[in-house]
């Protein structure tokens, strides 16, 4: 359900400005999966009514947030909107505090909550959608929500009958520190294939 008190953030930057300049591209580099979507976008695909899930780290080379490179593609039609944990702009940026879906006003698209009332996409939800892209930005730490959200995500889009397109982004994750600490049990979103 979308809240009309939560209009007052702003998802999308509606044009350039000095807050969201474009940034010069280098030649060299790593490029992610959202600054690849465009040229790499399956043909299958193309014209597809496309859901993005996104957060604040869901920007690419250029420091342009994935719904801005999104709303922009002449590959696909971005229809919906989709945010976890903190929001799509870190708009609850406070740890543990749930918020409810609204309506962007740059965009005039349905931002609909994964951190709410519900933490997987509804039918309801994915029902105008061909597609859900997920751009999510992950430290590969357990604790981060972020990959949860999209183990969700793709039960919810395989229920649903839906292709899901995950834009791979490199971590930073020390393979020598991920097999520390102690085995967590199934008592929230962090824990959903605990050991047992």
């Amino acid at each position: 359900m979308l809240n009309a008190r939560a209009e007052k953030f702003l998802v999308a930057i509606p044009k350039e400005t000095i807050y969201n300049p474009p940034m010069p591209m280098k030649k060299k580099g790593t490029l992610t999966g959202l600054d690849l979507a465009e040229k790499l976008w399956p043909k299958d695909l193309k014209g597809d009514r496309v859901g993005l899930v996104a957060h604040p780290a869901s920007i690419g080379r250029r420091l342009e947030h994935a719904v801005s490179v999104c709303a922009k593609s002449r590959k696909f039609k971005l229809t919906a909107l989709f945010g976890p944990q903190h929001g799509i702009l870190g708009q609850t940026q406070d740890n543990m505090i749930e918020w409810e879906g609204f309506r962007d006003p740059a965009t005039g698209l349905p931002v609909y909550s994964l951190y709410g009332e519900t933490r997987q996409p509804r039918p309801e939800m994915l029902a105008g959608l061909d597609v859900l892209v997920v751009d999510l930005q992950d430290v590969g730490s357990r604790y981060y929500t972020f990959i949860w959200t999209l183990d969700l995500c793709m039960q919810a889009c395989y229920d649903a009958g839906k292709t899901v397109l995950v834009l791979d982004r490199p971590t930073k994750a020390d393979l020598e520190s991920a097999m520390q600490g102690h085995v967590v049990g199934q008592t929230q979103l962090i824990g959903t294939y605990a050991h047992r």
